[in-house]
């Protein structure tokens, strides 16, 4: 009886230690311990690399002096603010922005960001900060009446931008020449290479402002939608940081009166469910 009894006891024993050893084992293999977060990195090293535009006007350029300005640079400097930390910006295009967070290059993309359902199977999207939607730009002396006069018709767009990828969808029709930057699109509107060129509403406001032989259809933007913020997947406390940075940054007034500074006009009312 008495060593039928220490059997059981000692196989009890024996199998709480290899519970407790299991247990220790997947803890100490979680990412989640051994992963510190960007959040906690950028506050220890007081660097913050920020992936933005060199030539979106109104959003981001770069200038003659080697400084970027604009909205998203004017935005990400109070995110710097907020964090302590100076900041590095990376210059990025359409095409690379979900590169340069996949590969770590950058800790955070502000740069006309539009969160469409494709581009948030790559990355992880922050709340709205802004909101645009895509105007037609054309020469006053051949005015189109409508979004359906881009139709066969040359229209040039930035590869991989919001515009490139609307078009591609609901104007089929139209002759897409595609440019690896901004500034290249507008330049080919400008030599009358192409009939029209297409981009967010806050870049074709303020390429209006400097070139006056060129207008755009009056009325509300084609495809509004929201502008947030890009990181790379899987860091929810740096997520989370950015989403309270902006929500303070709106719900303050500060992020409409950076707005209307660089567009002259009110920012866009945001809805967020």
């Amino acid at each position: 009886m008495f060593r039928k009894k220490k059997s059981a006891l000692l196989t009890l024993m024996m199998s709480l230690v290899l519970l407790v050893t299991a247990c220790s084992s997947e803890t100490g293999s979680s990412p989640a311990q051994n992963t510190q977060s960007r959040l906690d990195k950028i506050i220890a090293s007081k660097k913050i690399r920020i992936a933005t535009y060199a030539d979106s006007p109104g959003w981001s350029v770069l200038n003659a002096s080697g400084e970027y300005e604009g909205f998203d640079p004017d935005v990400s400097r109070k995110l710097a603010e907020s964090l302590g930390a100076e900041i590095e910006f990376v210059t990025t295009d359409g095409v690379n922005r979900i590169p340069l967070l996949e590969s770590d290059k950058v800790d955070v993309a502000i740069s006309v960001f539009t969160p469409t359902n494709e581009r948030a199977k790559s990355i992880n999207f922050t709340i709205p900060y802004s909101a645009a939607g895509l105007v037609p730009m054309y020469p006053k002396n051949k005015p189109i009446s409508s979004w359906d006069g881009v139709k066969g018709k040359k229209v040039s767009v930035s590869k991989g931008s919001t515009g490139d990828i609307a078009l591609s969808k609901y104007y089929p029709e139209a002759q897409l020449v595609r440019f690896d930057s901004t500034a290249d699109a507008f330049l080919a509107l400008k030599t009358g290479k192409v009939d029209v060129f297409v981009e967010e509403d806050g870049i074709i406001l303020d390429l209006l402002k400097k070139n006056q032989e060129f207008e755009s259809l009056p009325g509300q933007p084609f495809q509004s939608s929201y502008i947030a913020m890009g990181v790379k997947k899987g860091d929810q406390e740096w997520l989370n940081y950015l989403n309270h940075f902006i929500r303070n940054l709106n719900y303050s007034g500060e992020g409409a009166e950076l707005y209307k500074n660089r567009f002259g006009v009110d920012a866009p009312k945001l809805l967020t469910y």
